[in-house]
């Protein structure tokens, strides 16, 4: 029996399947419409006490070094953009989903989330780096990147345990391990889970395509997270189930990216590492303590 086959085909029908919160859906809702304004926002926010707290944890973050504190909600959203505002959201769904896996022997929720904070914040240095605007996508993309393995582990543990064992015998990627078994992968569980929770077709993109950018609708975008995937692996943030070697100078995603923008002849390796390592602990530091 494919199990992830199954899972798939029944995602939609199971009762107990993690819902998208109703508030973080209405304030990325707002954030992405010209015509919201901060109080908007703030109406919505407000029902939240975690979302509250979480936002104005950030506005009050040495990011901004504010001679005063920021008490008030309102301040806080135009201190941050609703750029910012939604990537607090997307990071708090995330804690909310994590928080419900049980206990696995071999799959560590801890360092799930390591990796997955640490994708987007890598997906966002590479694109301020390169210049490129894409209103928050890339990080709120990287964040939720690997969703599919939260139902893995929720709903297919003994499968999840099998992928696992397999790429590490074998030196294989998580994808590559689950589609040599069950010729399904966890891109497309979580891909039907961000359908299942109407967000924005970019997320489902992003989430869909992150191993296969070349046949994403948005190839430049994809391979920034998909790049960003790779090297947060490389540099031992966190963990998903990889064991398998990459040359990045081969990867398809890379040559996207280096076939779309331009690049200079010599990347700062070290300050982009740098830069890295500085940027993760300061978004472990906001939202890992008190949760």
């Amino acid at each position: 029996m494919n199990r992830l086959k199954e899972l798939y085909d029944n995602l939609d029908r199971i009762e107990s399947l993690p819902a998208f919160p109703a508030i973080a859906f209405e304030v990325i809702k707002l954030t992405r419409d010209s015509s919201s304004t901060s109080k908007d926002i703030e109406k919505i926010i407000e029902k939240d006490p975690n979302l509250v707290s979480q936002i104005l944890k950030m506005a009050n973050s040495s990011f901004y070094g504010l001679s005063r504190e920021v008490n008030s909600l309102n301040h806080a959203i135009n201190l941050l953009g609703f750029v910012q505002v939604e990537n607090i959201v997307m990071i708090s769904v995330m804690l909310t989903s994590v928080k419900k896996l049980p206990l696995h022997k071999h799959f560590n929720r801890d360092k799930f989330l390591e990796h997955s904070f640490g994708c987007g914040v890598t997906a966002k240095i590479i694109a301020n780096m390169l210049n490129l605007n894409f209103s928050s996508s890339e990080f709120s993309g990287g964040v939720m990147h690997d969703i599919g393995k939260v139902l893995l582990d929720l709903y297919a543990p003994d499968a999840l345990d099998e992928i696992l064992e397999n790429a590490y015998k074998k030196g294989l990627s998580f994808y590559d391990s689950e589609m040599e078994l069950y010729d399904m992968n966890h891109s497309l569980l979580g891909a039907k889970l961000l359908s299942i929770w109407g967000l924005p077709n970019e997320l489902m993109d992003i989430v869909e395509y992150h191993h296969n950018p070349k046949e994403a609708n948005n190839k430049l975008l994809v391979s920034i997270v998909h790049v960003a995937d790779l090297l947060t692996y490389s540099e031992g943030i966190g963990f998903g189930g990889n064991y398998a070697k990459f040359t990045l100078e081969e990867d398809e995603g890379w040559k996207i990216i280096t076939n779309n923008v331009t690049l200079s002849d010599k990347v700062d390796l070290e300050l982009f590492t740098f830069k890295l390592y500085e940027e993760i602990a300061a978004v472990k530091e906001l939202y890992f303590k008190g949760n």
